[in-house]
């Protein structure tokens, strides 16, 4: 098996309890209700469960998030999807894979933001054997579909 770099990504820092102080976790993203092209990300107290939200116009998001609008993951677990799908997507891109029709490659990014999420739906949490099943079960279904993918 081969060695891999630590994976980094921006983590997204959760606010403190405007109650209690103790920091709060990221329960949930969802497009705003009233505010077009903002999603509105909702965070609850470990501590006291209060709940506060926080605005965020899609340029200041990652990719994963608009993706991840209906689930509701921890922030540890949202850190590991992101860190496994940003690694995944660099492997992609340094293999010369991405297709050059923009339509094709967001639904590869698509795809592969799926396949991470099962990943951790089905109870891995290590960034490095998340980013291997997501690219493997990519691999398989681009050449099942056709499409010659290697990497």
């Amino acid at each position: 098996m081969s060695q891999f770099a630590p994976i980094s990504a921006e983590r997204r820092s959760c606010p403190k309890c405007s109650d209690c102080g103790a920091a709060m976790r990221l329960f949930g993203i969802e497009s705003h209700p009233t505010i077009g092209r903002t999603d509105l990300l909702t965070y609850v107290c470990n501590h006291c469960d209060a709940v506060q939200t926080e605005t965020v116009a899609p340029e200041k998001l990652t990719p994963m998030d608009s993706l991840l609008a209906e689930k509701a993951f921890d922030a540890d677990t949202t850190h590991v999807l992101g860190s496994a799908f940003d690694a995944a997507w660099e492997r992609i891109e340094a293999t010369n894979t991405v297709p050059a029709d923009q339509r094709q490659a967001a639904s590869m990014r698509e795809l592969l933001a799926k396949f991470t999420i099962a990943a951790v739906e089905q109870g891995e949490s290590d960034p490095h054997r998340v980013m291997e099943k997501a690219l493997l079960r990519l691999k398989i279904t681009l050449r099942r579909d056709g499409v010659g993918a290697s990497g």
